[in-house]
């Protein structure tokens, strides 16, 4: 059974206990819990706790006590409590859009507000709202009892999984940068040996990307391939432990560990990309100014060879003790500046790898151990922040909330449609979840279609010869499970309301003009989201992309410049954190509105025009931020200080700016040479600079600092490179173009 099945499965058991049980037991409003998991499963994540259950009960109960206490000021004047209402929701929704852990927290607080009003009739409100807060709540208790005890899914083997994936990725990027040339295949090699920085080719990078043609099938991954894998598998790895560390019992008894094992898997990616790269500056390697580097290598493969089985042991043990690496040191004396500066950051990248990969080992075998803990400090993990304020859908979001609400309330006041007040819930809930989501709104109307489809033929032939409650059962079941099985989403709602046309009870009144009544209730309220679609603010596909690689770029300009700063002010570490910030998700947001773009309307844009644009942008935002994690300690590094005040970069900043600001004038004077030309001068200026210096006075590690942050400054500039050719073949004018 695969996953999609077993959630399918889990989400029609629990909306068929949602309605049975209510039904079986006399109470009302079992659409109300029905309702609840319908929301539940298609806004929230696929894994469910007790933890997570607990704190929708009591986002639940809050929402109700809030609609009841407005209710109880406001009900006999309307408008004031639709104000006061809509200030409420579109505080309480914006928070909801913020918040990167589970949604439907504040979803169900937001819904039981808009639900406490009785179709504007004050008598009866508060059982009305007590009742309906009482099967919320039903509905939560049944949806997460049955996630908890259903196919549970196995948490720790989906991360071992995943750390597996990530150790083979790591273990691959070792294993191609540390190749001795004579072990380098014979194509590879010459490619190498053309990839000078003097005599690089337009399209290619230090990072071993390659555009030719003819490249054959057989020739190993670059460089650039291997970093982009080790990338996602890292990103994969720490996203899917965020989302679990926090709710799940399995990792919680061995939290320390986990998070130091997270915490090394991170060290060590960052050190491997610290040293990626394709070619020596000073035209030397490892082999021949690191005694015994064969045997290192084969030490370090074997490290990462042993992670897999660690996670298999149950016995806490130290770190095994390693020798340090030996020099070369008759040779290094007779070499320059780059020779000796390279041969010391690469003993101090060898050394810094085997520990860590040493301590990784440790701390995974501790995990589930019954002999103890570790036996040495962990390094911390940075914990990941739960709300993101400064995000600007966010904000239209709520606005569209706010206008919906009250474009359908006046639409109710003045034209009582069929539902009445339940067309303004429905059109604002709607509305909130779905608001800028990369959908078609035709879509909608496709899916509630279908499901009514579905639903008519069984309102009229099927549930009239249906007698025993198990036979309603299996209707409900099939209906859910069909529709969480092929869709997938919250669009698996307008689906799922074909169910709920059919006004299912123990007391059955068929009529086909309530039906289609409620049917267009619905029809109303899908009307409601397709205009949300385009007003007040533009969900576009097109549209979006522009607005995101402007945000994105317009970001990582001012990030960039920030880090040429020698001493932040306390202003400028907030405008740097809030830049990080909202480039980070700009990126997200453009990788996934560039996957649903359809290109069809612009002749001149490919949709692998664009695949390869995203991706070259995810790979500069992973240099740069790589960059960023290790700038806190080369701030400290004195050749850098020194050197950063006479030799300030203005090649990558305006390069930066070019990509942002795509329509202005001075963008086609940016040519690749020139701008190559200009970035080895630079290069050459800080080798000078670097030759007149008496090594003796520094430390390994400053020294190797030194080259870390020349070889992290390159991969952001030829990844930059990259996203500008990239760029110039994507004809973004025809995205500007307006078209209904």
């Amino acid at each position: 059974m695969s996953d999609k099945f077993k959630f399918a499965f889990r989400v029609a058991v629990s909306l068929t206990l949602a309605y049975m049980i209510p039904m079986a037991l006399g109470w009302t409003q079992p659409s109300t819990a029905a309702t609840t998991v319908m929301l539940i499963a298609s806004t929230g994540s696929r894994r469910e706790s007790l933890a997570k259950g607990t704190l929708r009960v009591l986002g639940t109960i809050a929402g109700g006590i809030i609609g009841l206490i407005l209710v109880g000021f406001f009900a006999q004047d309307r408008l004031l409590y639709m104000f006061a209402v809509s200030l409420v929701i579109v505080v309480v929704f914006y928070i909801r859009s913020a918040y990167l852990n589970d949604p439907t927290l504040f979803m169900l607080t937001g819904v039981m507000i808009l639900m406490m009003y009785n179709g504007g009739d004050p008598e009866g409100a508060f059982l009305y709202g007590l009742d309906r807060t009482f099967m919320t709540v039903f509905g939560v208790v049944v949806y997460t009892l049955v996630g908890v005890f259903l196919f549970p899914p196995k948490v720790e083997q989906n991360l071992r999984q995943l750390g597996d994936n990530l150790a083979s990725a790591q273990r691959a990027l070792f294993e191609a940068m540390s190749q001795p040339p004579e072990e380098i295949p014979e194509a590879q090699q010459q490619e190498l040996d053309s990839d000078k920085p003097e005599e690089q080719a337009p399209h290619e990078s230090n990072l071993g990307e390659r555009g030719e043609a003819e490249e054959e099938e057989e020739t190993p991954p670059s460089l650039a391939e291997l970093s982009k894998a080790l990338f996602a598998a890292q990103q994969a790895f720490e996203t899917r432990y965020q989302a679990l560390n926090s709710e799940c019992s399995e990792i919680s008894a061995y939290k320390k560990e986990w998070d130091g094992t997270v915490a090394l898997f991170s060290q060590i990616t960052e050190l491997l990309l610290f040293a990626a790269k394709d070619h020596s500056r000073s035209g030397g390697h490892p082999v021949d100014y690191l005694r015994n580097f064969n045997e290192l290598r084969s030490e370090v493969i074997e490290l990462f060879d042993r992670l897999p089985d660690a996670w298999e042991k149950q016995d806490a043990h130290a770190p095994k003790i390693l020798d340090d690496v030996e020099y070369n040191g008759e040779k290094l004396k007779q070499e320059g500046h780059l020779y000796r500066g390279e041969a010391l950051s690469s003993g101090y990248l060898f050394n810094q790898l085997r520990e860590r990969l040493t301590k990784l080992e440790s701390c995974i075998s501790s995990i589930d151990s019954l002999t103890g803990n570790v036996g040495f400090d962990l390094p911390p993990l940075k914990a990941k922040p739960n709300f993101n304020w400064w995000d600007a859908e966010n904000a239209k979001s709520a606005v569209k909330v706010f206008v919906t609400y009250w474009v359908a309330g006046a639409f109710w006041i003045q034209f009582n449609p069929p539902g009445g007040y339940n067309f303004v819930i429905f059109s604002t809930l709607f509305v909130s979840i779905l608001s800028f989501l990369p959908f078609h709104p035709v879509m909608l109307f496709i899916l509630f279609t279908l499901g009514f489809v579905f639903s008519v033929p069984a309102y009229v032939f099927l549930l009239p010869q249906l007698t025993l409650g198990a036979e309603l059962a299996v209707f409900i079941f099939t209906y859910t499970f069909v529709g969480f099985y092929v869709l997938k989403g919250p669009i698996t709602i307008f689906f799922l309301l074909g169910m709920f046309t059919l006004g299912i009870d123990n007391n059955m009144v068929y009529h086909f003009g309530i039906t289609l009544t409620i049917v267009t209730l619905f029809y109303m309220t899908v009307l409601s989201v397709v205009i949300s679609y385009y007003l007040p603010f533009s969900s576009r596909p097109e549209h979006l992309l522009l607005v995101f690689r402007e945000r994105f770029f317009r970001h990582a300009t001012g990030v960039i410049r920030l880090l040429q700063v020698d001493k932040l002010s306390l202003w400028q570490k907030l405008q740097l954190v809030w830049r990080i910030t909202t480039m980070v998700v700009a990126l997200k947001k453009m990788q996934v509105w560039g996957s649903k773009f359809k290109t069809d309307p612009y002749p001149s844009v490919t949709a692998e025009q664009l695949a390869s644009y995203i991706d070259q942008c995810d790979l500069f935002h992973h240099h740069l931020m790589t960059f960023i994690k290790a700038r806190k300690k080369l701030d400290d590094n004195p050749l850098l200080v020194e050197a950063k005040q006479g030799n300030r970069d203005t090649v990558v900043p305006a390069l930066s700016q070019a990509l942002w600001q795509l329509d202005s004038s001075g963008v086609e004077a940016l040519n690749s040479e020139h701008l190559k030309q200009d970035y080895q001068a630079l290069e050459a200026k800080l080798d000078q600079y670097f030759s007149h210096l008496e090594l003796e006075k520094y430390s390994n590690s400053d020294i190797a600092g030194f080259y870390i942050f020349l070889n992290l400054k390159k991969n952001i500039f030829e990844s930059l490179l990259q996203c500008k050719q990239v760029s110039d073949e994507v004809a973004w004018g025809e995205l500007q173009m307006k078209r209904f």
